[in-house]
């Protein structure tokens, strides 16, 4: 397998998914995308659906190694309120987002994708799950949610969140939350630490 054309084929499919979402990534709208042929993508991927969960298994991976060692260094709830605020405006700015909530969405009249889509989010419950451990070490929050639970949460509210600023573009609820979240931590761990 050429790795520079199956990477111009991952490319060229989230730039569509960027631009089109996910009813306009048709293999013709990707291969118009990237300049080659259709046929390339079934050659390489197999299917469309195998392309398009590639395409987030990529973006995913590349955002979780940005984001892996922000995170584990963050010790405190106001450190991990701060990088969840970078995270969420980077990706965001990079349309990661809005590669997520396409396939998020659509796996609803998909189902073929929801098991795939929901495996690809398991490394993200992880690093949250690691996260919560430590920023919530010896604290009481810990004795009624396990942090796999809360980390479960986390992380679909983030799905949640990416989906409504999709519906609402020009809307900073979100970023607002953020914000006020940002405000609020510092004195949510001191009294977790008491």
């Amino acid at each position: 397998m050429s790795a520079g054309t199956r990477t111009r084929i991952l490319e060229a499919t989230l730039a569509t998914l960027k631009e089109k979402g996910l009813a306009g990534a048709s293999t013709r709208a990707i291969a118009a995308t990237g300049s080659f042929n259709p046929a390339l993508i079934f050659y390489y991927f197999g299917s469309l659906n195998e392309l398009l969960l590639a395409a987030l298994a990529q973006s995913s991976g590349e955002r979780l190694d940005r984001y892996r060692a922000a995170v584990e260094d963050a010790e405190r709830i106001d450190e991990l309120v701060a990088v969840l605020g970078r995270i969420y405006r980077e990706d965001l700015a990079s349309g990661h987002i809005r590669v997520v909530s396409e396939l998020v969405a659509g796996s609803v009249s998909h189902p073929e994708l929801g098991p795939r889509v929901i495996e690809l989010m398991e490394p993200w419950i992880e690093l949250a799950e690691r996260a919560i451990e430590r920023s919530l070490a010896g604290s009481p929050i810990l004795e009624l949610a396990s942090p796999r639970r809360l980390a479960h949460v986390a992380v679909t509210f983030y799905l949640g969140a990416n989906l409504v600023s999709q519906l609402a573009p020009e809307s900073e609820d979100l970023a607002g939350l953020l914000d006020d979240a940002a405000r609020f931590a510092p004195a949510l761990d001191a009294a977790l630490r008491g």
